[in-house]
């Protein structure tokens, strides 16, 4: 790299990432010595990389932040999303003894990233990695409900598959559906995708209302009382917002 390329700040950051990177934790005398750097630039930087989660300041000593755990493999990039949501799936599923999972819009399907099953011998059985058609599902109709019309139209296949006599296929009856369940932040699913099962998601949501994910309960029909129905909607939607303060925690 040449003189002229390097950013002088950016250059000691990087310095500093590294040496934290093989030793681990280190007080700021410590950087600033080993690194050859003045005490007030690195009380400068470090001051700024850990209000922006590249460190971590404990015990009077800094380690690498969570913005690296965040960055750390790009091929599994619903990382983060996963360890922050999957207690709370665990949570629900021991309250409810029920299946929960999470799923994601991945390019033109929608994919299940997390799931904790239920603890009964008879139960709804979805396993991680699990793909699911654009407009049939609960967790489906809600994470496609906010794409534009124009991508919706590129994304949805010309004849909308029908797994039971409940799916929706016709195109028209599936935007306006798709803009009540916007409206309401709240999807179901009366037996679209499966003869045997009803299911309901509500979102994890940004800063900016933006659908990130879908927490989604499927359950056989007769366990779904009004009642239960209620209560699971209720404990889904106060996780998606704990979810998602955390997860602006650790991205802003």
């Amino acid at each position: 790299m040449s003189e002229k390329s390097k950013v002088p700040a950016i250059d000691k950051a990087d310095k500093i990432f590294n040496y934290l990177y093989y030793k681990y934790s280190a007080t700021q005398s410590s950087i600033a010595k080993d690194l050859g750097l003045s005490k007030a630039t690195v009380n400068r930087l470090l001051e700024v990389l850990t209000n922006l989660k590249y460190l971590n300041f404990e015990d009077k000593e800094y380690t690498l932040g969570e913005k690296f755990y965040f960055f750390s493999n790009r091929n599994e990039k619903y990382t983060l999303l996963k360890n922050v949501t999957y207690p709370y799936l665990e949570a629900l599923s021991l309250k409810f003894k029920e299946t929960f999972k999470l799923s994601v819009l991945d390019n033109d399907k929608i994919r299940t990233i997390s799931t904790v099953e239920s603890s009964d011998i008879i139960k709804v059985s979805v396993s991680e990695n699990a793909i699911f058609p654009l407009h049939a599902g609960a967790a489906s109709k809600l994470l496609i409900c906010q794409l534009s019309e124009n991508r919706l139209n590129k994304l949805l296949p010309k004849v909308l598959s029908k797994y039971t006599e409940n799916t929706i296929i016709d195109r028209e009856i599936l935007k306006k559906a798709l803009l009540k369940i916007n409206l309401q932040k709240i999807s179901y699913d009366h037996m679209e995708h499966s003869n045997n099962i009803k299911a309901v998601a509500l979102p994890i949501l940004d800063n900016r209302n933006r659908i990130v994910a879908a927490i989604s309960c499927p359950c056989f029909p007769d366990n779904l009382t009004e009642e239960k129905l209620e209560l699971i909607v209720e404990e889904i939607k106060i996780a998606c917002e704990e979810i998602g303060k955390k997860l602006d925690y650790f991205i802003k």
